[in-house]
């Protein structure tokens, strides 16, 4: 029979990432956290975890319960601190997922103050452009740039996030600035490489109407700050979000063109799952990140 508690304490294991520090916290042995896990294994007969002397690992039927389970965790949490009132206090750990833009300009100073303001609280930051499974996963809450579709998760938008074409003076002068969207086709664009598909169709707009421009180069990445320095190296045209080469454009480094063309915006939401109620510290946490995004709205559009 699976106990309740046995799936709480593998729960305290993957966070922890240890049976000693664990046994610490919740002045046990070793031997009787290691024994409570695999009476949890037995009883649901498989395999949760990989053990080494170094380090921990999740099998992918433990991933599965530890996303699940950690969420159970919080709910009975949320409920015993509405009956205490212990909510009142800000205290608990955090675990969210952030994209490296987002991060570089706003986020990890975002969460290192909120730490400031609350001793108590803890924050986990994932920086990654990976699109995580939030439940799966184990992650409280995330940060996205984009438009959102998955019905299963409450988003609030932050900011939204302009996207522009840019080149630095160099290359504009050697190649000519196009004056319409079409003309990148004879132009060496750098093309960003993400999870989704038709990498290299650019979106625009053309006298009110919605236009797609396929471009070409010989240089292309996923990581977004790779084409910022391309484009500062001469090496061609990027469609860039405006918040990641706002400095650039200020000093002059780089040249906005095509601005009235331009039809790349999207919005930046702070997602949960539907099945984690947000306590005040998520809440207020989500309300920080907002403010710091307002605080830099001239970066985004």
């Amino acid at each position: 029979m699976v106990k309740a508690d046995d799936i709480f304490l593998f729960v305290h294991v993957v966070d922890d990432g240890s049976f000693s520090k664990v046994a610490e916290k919740l002045e046990l042995t070793n031997s009787v956290v290691s024994k409570r896990i695999g009476r949890l294994e037995k009883a649901l007969n498989i395999q949760l975890l990989y053990r080494t002397t170094r380090k921990l690992s999740l099998t992918d039927a433990g991933q599965a319960l530890y996303g699940k389970a950690r969420l159970a965790k919080l709910a009975l949490q949320d409920a015993e601190d509405a009956v205490t009132g212990y909510a009142n206090e800000l205290k608990g750990t955090i675990k969210v997922t952030v994209p490296a833009v987002s991060a570089q300009i706003v986020l990890n100073i975002a969460a290192a103050t909120f730490c400031q303001l609350h001793p108590k609280v803890n924050i986990e930051l994932s920086v990654s452009n990976h699109l995580v499974d939030l439940i799966g996963d184990g992650y409280d809450l995330a940060i996205r740039t984009a438009h959102l579709e998955d019905s299963s998760l409450i988003a609030r938008r932050l900011i939204d996030s302009q996207w522009i074409v840019c080149a630095s003076p160099e290359y504009l002068r050697l190649h000519g600035v196009p004056e319409l969207p079409e003309e990148l086709k004879n132009r060496h664009c750098l093309v960003y490489r993400y999870d989704g598909k038709n990498a290299e169709l650019w979106k625009f707009q053309v006298d009110g109407v919605a236009q797609d421009v396929k471009v070409e180069g010989r240089f292309n990445t996923n990581n977004l700050d790779g084409l910022r320095q391309a484009s500062l190296a001469s090496l061609g045209i990027a469609y860039l979000p405006r918040v990641l080469v706002h400095e650039d454009l200020v000093s002059g480094r780089l040249i906005q063109i095509l601005e009235k063309h331009a039809n790349k915006r999207l919005g930046i939401f702070a997602v949960h799952p539907r099945t984690r109620q947000p306590d005040k510290k998520l809440k207020l946490l989500i309300e920080h990140f907002r403010t710091a995004f307002q605080n830099k709205k001239e970066y985004f559009y």
